[in-house]
């Protein structure tokens, strides 16, 4: 599996990067305490911080808040600050609040894997169960076929929502619709649900899939993937179907929490499975 990081121009090893692209992507210093007094003249509640970093590269500064509790509007009262909105992006999970630099986001890595397997977005389902406004996955489900398994937004009639349709949620809402959509394979070989439903999203066809992890693939208060998710997405790879992992977590968390649990299930790592790192400004993969 290697390595490789964001720039202008795609996804480069780490050898190729110059100081510039580097910048683009990493948290120095100053920007550190630039975005910790911006956050702290919001609200002095949220507890410390740490990076999420790859090879010693800072690139999430992270603050820890209270468990469950939406806190999308604390991204939203950042996203609107003079000095911050044209540096950094701000998102907030079940845990805490994310913020990066302005271009790491999932929506960026979701139109990177896109042109990277060449096909258009809205051929790819995608997954996240935090696509309110202010959430992490808000970028991710801004496009047709994108379906949430928890939070979303309200205004986007592109995603469909299994918490608020059927009360399915997480990673049980995650296998629920995957086992009601339809995709093709590259050798035109049609895979169809088990079932048929009535909403658009499901009427479609896919050719790709892309998944944010915790509350996605995994449920709250697990480790990792259940054995029939793992089941579910190795038989999608080995139909043909390009998989992208689009999450927040670093590559030490992807390892233990996703890779390890794939043993016995896949034989070797597939060239069809795309890991994005740290909200898509890291890319791990086969190739």
């Amino acid at each position: 599996m290697n390595f490789r990081f964001l720039t202008d121009c795609g996804y480069l090893p780490a050898d190729q990067l110059n100081e510039r692209d580097w910048s683009d992507i990493t948290l120095s210093r100053e920007d550190a305490r630039a975005i910790t007094a911006q956050v702290f003249s919001i609200s002095e509640d949220i507890n410390p911080v740490q990076f999420l970093s790859i090879a010693d590269r800072r690139i999430i500064l992270y603050f820890y808040c209270d468990r469950d509790i939406d806190y999308s509007w604390f991204s939203r009262r950042l996203e609107g600050r003079d000095g911050f909105t044209d540096k950094y992006r701000a998102n907030c999970t079940d845990y805490g609040i994310l913020v990066a630099k302005r271009n790491i986001h999932k929506g960026n890595a979701l139109k990177q894997f896109a042109s990277m397997i060449n096909l258009p977005v809205d051929k790819i389902a995608k997954f996240g169960d935090q696509g309110q406004k202010g959430g992490n996955d808000h970028e991710l489900l801004a496009y047709p076929g994108s379906f949430s398994v928890y939070r979303h937004d309200k205004a986007n009639s592109n995603t469909f929502n299994s918490h608020e349709a059927f009360n399915i949620s997480n990673a049980a809402g995650t296998l629920w619709v995957l086992e009601r959509l339809n995709f093709v394979s590259p050798d035109n070989t049609r895979i169809d649900a088990l079932q048929d439903m009535p909403f658009i999203q499901f009427k479609q066809t896919y050719q790709a899939a892309a998944f944010d992890m915790d509350g996605t693939l995994i449920s709250d208060g697990e480790s990792r993937p259940s054995d029939a998710m793992y089941r579910m997405l190795a038989a999608l790879l080995e139909k043909g179907i390009p998989i992208a992992i689009i999450t927040a977590r670093n590559a030490e968390e992807i390892d233990h929490m996703f890779l390890r649990g794939f043993n016995g299930v896949l034989d070797e790592p597939s060239k069809n499975l795309f890991l994005f790192l740290c909200n898509g400004a890291a890319l791990l993969n086969s190739h």
